[in-house]
């Protein structure tokens, strides 16, 4: 990314840092994941209770291992609803200061709505999107089919490398397409304005994490 990209781009995190914070969300953004793991560690001391979703961005920045061996970490999925901070990824995130969650069984998203006294979702800038078409779309084209192969499923996009259901279907959205047993995109929420203010922390890394 050149300078005139980055500049550009910095204006889009900018816009998406402020549409958050007026939505209730806490925002922040650090440039890098060392940046990241010093914030992660200002804001949950060691030996606090702590959950997280599934998430490639968790372990690629290192964020999996501080939780794992510096807290009080539960990997139950029902445990999880009462620890003091639950970390997770998004799908994707919208210049408009909205998250946009996809999962399969439905505890992540679970407990991203109710429940840990604390959420902190971690995005990449490659998870910003205009919006929540464009997330839709992001989700059936890049999230869904290299998780799938990264959790050895059997759906059609393991083998197409894209969704078989329309990219874009406001009548239908996910329902159309896919009928495997085993596909990890059943409950798709939408976390806008949010009621219970700053509860939700959203962190913008800048650089490429996760699918």
């Amino acid at each position: 990314m050149d300078a005139n990209q980055r500049k550009a781009l910095n204006g889009i995190i900018k816009e998406t840092l402020k549409n958050l914070e007026e939505n209730g969300f806490e925002a922040a953004y650090v440039n890098d994941r060392n940046e990241l793991l010093n914030l992660i560690r200002t804001i949950i001391p060691e030996n606090s209770t702590t959950a997280s979703g599934g998430s490639e961005t968790l372990i690629e920045t290192g964020v999996m291992d501080y939780i794992k061996t510096k807290t009080e970490y539960t990997s139950d999925r029902k445990e999880a609803f009462a620890v003091q901070y639950y970390l997770a990824s998004a799908n994707a995130l919208t210049i408009h200061g909205e998250l946009y969650e996809v999962d399969g069984r439905g505890n992540r998203v679970a407990a991203m709505l109710f429940g840990p006294e604390k959420v902190i979702v971690i995005a990449g800038i490659n998870k910003l999107v205009l919006d929540l078409r464009e997330a839709v779309e992001r989700v059936k084209t890049k999230a869904s089919p290299p998780n799938c192969i990264r959790l050895d499923k059997s759906t059609p996009c393991v083998k197409t490398g894209r969704c078989v259901s329309p990219y874009f279907d406001d009548r239908h959205l996910s329902a159309l397409g896919c009928t495997s047993d085993g596909r990890i995109c059943s409950n798709a929420v939408i976390f806008s304005r949010q009621m219970v203010k700053k509860r939700i922390m959203v962190i913008i890394v800048g650089e490429e994490y996760g699918y």
